[in-house]
């Protein structure tokens, strides 16, 4: 049990420090292109898109967090073997991961708001830009 229980807590430790590393990355990656590239709807469209990035951001490190501690209570339990803290360890990981799922599909929920919120702005831009021909064509 304890070789179980230190593999699979030294596997969800693992995932979660790759996870961060690698949103890390993105989150820098991501950065560097808005600031290098002005976006179509100015300031505006800029500040939202960093305030959307920052938020989940934040909240992905909030699971990749909890995930870590799951991996540390995984491993916990199996060092101290069957008894109160191991019953205790593992009705916390199952909370934490239901806690885990909710918070990403919250996550889910906030990233499909922002981009139908972008969606319905490059559409009122495009449709803005097509009635600016048409009266420009009219004029002429």
């Amino acid at each position: 049990m304890l070789a179980g229980s230190l593999l699979l807590g030294l596997s969800v430790m693992l995932v979660a420090v790759w996870l961060e590393y690698h949103d890390s990355i993105l989150f820098v990656r991501l950065a560097k292109h808005s600031s290098s590239v002005d976006p179509v709807g100015g300031d505006a469209s800029r500040f939202t898109e960093d305030r959307y990035r920052r938020v989940r951001r934040r909240w992905r490190m909030v699971i990749h967090g909890l995930l870590a501690i799951c991996g540390g209570l995984m491993i916990g339990a199996g060092f101290a073997g069957l008894g109160a803290f191991w019953i205790a360890a593992w009705t916390a990981i199952a909370m934490l991961m239901l806690c885990i799922v909710g918070l990403a599909f919250c996550d889910a929920v906030r990233t499909h708001h922002h981009h139908s919120r972008i969606l319905k702005e490059s559409r009122d831009e495009t449709r803005a830009e097509a009635v600016r021909q048409l009266a420009r064509r009219d004029h002429e």
